[in-house]
């Protein structure tokens, strides 16, 4: 697999504009038309995290709502707007956000601290010491490969609420330490991880690419690659996760497609293989490196 080729023109596009080219992450998908481009939840978000960080938090759960429309059960977007209800002073609305975003495997670390937190000042306890469980087996499973960095917001997100816990009383919201990336920040993280993924240092490169998808938004590139950087770790399930995402968001999305059935390869399942490759097929009428490379994949795969 070539992965400096697949992803040096990414980053080169990102220097070009404020979000991702829509598309372009492993050789991309087609060109979205006007009324993929308005369901496109990206924009709504970085409007959210705009307003958000203006701490102007009616905008920002008016933006996040418009980005959870068209990307329900996305973890991150749950995420943002349970802040954004926090920081309204809207309790209920954002225990709720945070326990929509907990049941998205890919939604960030802290979206476990802060449902905790809001299970405890609602004043359930059991609530919040299956959110404390839970921070600490993700914690017993973080393995070399997890990378320090993410052992280290586990292992903060864990201290913090079972410190709540023990003193039976949740923080005072501080919603402005809760600052998202900026754009340009965003844009940053991406190149970075783009440099560590042709490294080979995946760990790293997994924890630059959440950074950037914080300041982006949910964007079919970014989530391929978090899925690409998840199965170089050895996190199959999770890899699925963030193609499946990728997909919904971008179905002609070539890159997530021939990677999907790298995946499926993987886990031993050449029948959904081929039919990555059947859709790979449909989208690439004169053929496609996507496609090659996903046909010699299930060729190898035939020949074990």
């Amino acid at each position: 697999m070539h992965i400096l080729a697949k992803l040096t023109c990414v980053a080169a596009l990102l220097a070009a504009g404020p979000a991702l080219a829509a598309g372009s992450g492993g050789g991309g998908g087609a060109s979205p038309s006007p009324s993929t481009q308005r369901e496109d939840p990206q924009a709504a978000y970085q409007a959210g995290v705009a307003a958000f960080n203006a701490q102007n938090y009616r905008e920002a759960i008016r933006q996040f709502r418009a980005a959870q429309r068209a990307a329900r059960s996305n973890g991150l977007i749950n995420y943002a707007l349970g802040l954004a209800y926090a920081g309204n002073g809207d309790k209920d609305e954002a225990r709720e956000a945070f326990a929509r975003a907990v049941r998205d495997e890919t939604a960030p670390v802290a979206a476990r601290l802060q449902l905790g937190l809001a299970e405890l000042e609602h004043g359930d306890r059991e609530a919040a010491v299956a959110q404390q469980t839970a921070l600490a087996a993700a914690i017993a499973a973080c393995d070399a490969a997890c990378g320090d960095q993410r052992r280290g917001q586990l292992q903060a997100a864990h201290d913090q609420l079972t410190s709540a816990l023990e003193t039976a009383a949740a923080p005072a919201a501080d919603p402005a330490a809760w600052n998202f990336p900026s754009v340009e920040q965003g844009r940053a993280a991406y190149a970075e991880a783009v440099g560590l993924i042709n490294q080979e240092r995946f760990a790293e490169a997994f924890a630059a690419l959440e950074s950037a998808q914080s300041a982006i938004g949910p964007h079919p590139d970014v989530l391929n690659y978090l899925g690409f950087v998840s199965r170089r770790l050895g996190r199959l399930d999770t890899a699925l996760a963030y193609y499946d995402r990728a997909l919904a968001l971008d179905p002609n999305h070539l890159g997530a497609t021939e990677y999907l059935g790298e995946l499926y390869i993987q886990m031993g399942d050449l029948h959904r293989a081929r039919a990555q490759l059947a859709q790979l097929d449909a989208l690439c009428a004169y053929g496609c490196a996507q496609r090659e490379e996903l046909a010699r994949w299930i060729e190898r795969g035939e020949m074990r």
